[in-house]
């Protein structure tokens, strides 16, 4: 029988059937290969695509993540916090920076806030020399063994309590040192201060304390309604990395913003220097011309002095240590595509801060200066991608403080 004879023993209804399963069987085969190459090119992948996708289960029906779940968590008393009780645990906080966790809380092991050591066994040194309260700068996106607040401990025999959390702000840093930093008796604290901490003050206000929020224009995109999803969208978000993309695609300028505000438009290469930079979480976040960001600044130095009058009443020292951003302190490299006022918009709360510093009498180091002399040799002090300080950048700011320190008296 030849191959029209045996097409023509078929209807046309069994034809198509097969043709149709032949195309389902096809599409299905390339959804699967498309899971299978998004999970293995996840940590190629852009940032705008690696942050959705972080959530999505390695398999279906399996717990597993593509990262593992994130020991951060929101709190009304300290606006985030680190899960107590995390035992060496590789976190990618930012999608391309990795790094092991360990946390404990010494004064309150039922507490819910972990603080982060370099293990389960750490105990500190009685007497303790300084409590650090801080940002993620001081919790550090590094191993804890090249973490500034660690290297003190280690490399000059510190006695350390690192309270440092990620994505606080100053009122967070008060109460945290309030309600845990000077159960410890130390010597004197250690407040870091970075720039966008005056936006954090202003979320936190506004969340938690019952701000009302600023309405000011910006070019930022507009939120938009968007209705619910039904199960089986809510299982697709959970389980394909397809079917995430394809609903990042077709979804509004808002929600992509949620993602974008985070990636570095601008790029620079010299030799074996590479950084990204000018991402509009910096831009904006650190902009004094916005209201939002006034309020925030005024609310943290409010909280300062309202730590400090703690500390001078128990004759604790109070030092701050103030970070610059990775454009000011590249500015050779950035200045040219950003500006120089740009840049100076940068500066403005630092700046300020060390004035403020000065009014109150607070011993106060800004470290921009040996940060930019050590990156105009040519030295990376931060990942390409990210805004915080790599294992280099985290060894010159201990150098740095370590020195502050001594020439202060606090130290010997």
């Amino acid at each position: 029988m030849t191959n029209q004879q045996k097409d023509q023993t078929y209807s046309p209804a069994v034809r198509w059937a097969g043709r149709i399963s032949g195309i389902l069987f096809g599409v299905i085969f390339a959804w699967l290969l498309l899971e299978i190459l998004l999970r293995i090119a996840y940590p190629a992948l852009p940032y705008v695509l690696q942050a959705p996708l972080r959530e999505v289960h390695v398999t279906p029906f399996t717990e597993k993540k593509i990262l593992p779940p994130a020991v951060v968590q929101p709190d009304s008393d300290y606006q985030n916090v680190t899960r107590n009780h995390v035992d060496n645990e590789l976190q990618y906080l930012v999608p391309t920076v990795g790094m092991h966790i360990s946390t404990k809380n010494v004064m309150d092991e039922n507490s819910h806030v972990g603080f982060r050591v370099p293990d389960s066994s750490w105990e500190p040194r009685w007497p303790v020399d300084g409590v650090f309260v801080g940002d993620s700068h001081t919790f550090c996106f590094t191993e804890y063994d090249d973490c500034w607040v660690r290297r003190l401990e280690t490399q000059y025999g510190m006695s350390v309590v690192n309270l440092g959390q990620g994505a606080t702000g100053s009122i967070s840093h008060r109460n945290i040192l309030m309600k845990f930093g000077l159960l410890y008796e130390p010597r004197f604290v250690v407040w870091q201060w970075y720039g966008n901490d005056m936006n954090e003050d202003y979320g936190m206000a506004v969340t938690y304390e019952g701000l009302p929020p600023v309405d000011e224009p910006n070019d930022t995109p507009a939120e938009e309604p968007r209705s619910p999803k039904g199960p089986v969208a809510e299982w697709l978000s959970a389980n394909s990395a397809v079917y995430v993309i394809f609903d990042l695609l077709r979804s509004s300028e808002a929600e992509r913003y949620r993602y974008n505000r985070f990636v570095d438009p601008y790029y620079f290469e010299d030799g074996e220097l590479a950084m990204g930079y000018g991402r509009d979480s910096t831009m904006i976040g650190l902009d004094l011309s916005l209201e939002k960001t006034q309020i925030g600044l005024e609310l943290g130095q409010e909280a300062i002095r309202d730590t400090k009058a703690v500390l001078d009443g128990k004759d604790i020292p109070l030092v701050m240590v103030l970070l610059p951003t990775k454009e000011e302190v590249y500015a050779r490299w950035t200045e040219p595509t950003l500006g120089a006022d740009k840049l100076a918009t940068l500066a403005e709360g630092r700046l300020r801060m060390a004035a403020f510093c000065e009014e109150e009498g607070i011993l106060c180091v800004d470290v921009t200066a040996e940060l930019t002399a050590a990156a105009n040799e040519g030295v990376q002090l931060f990942y390409p991608d990210d805004n915080h300080m790599n294992a280099a950048g985290n060894a010159l700011l201990a150098d740095v403080v370590w020195r502050f320190l001594v020439d202060a008296g606090l130290m010997e």
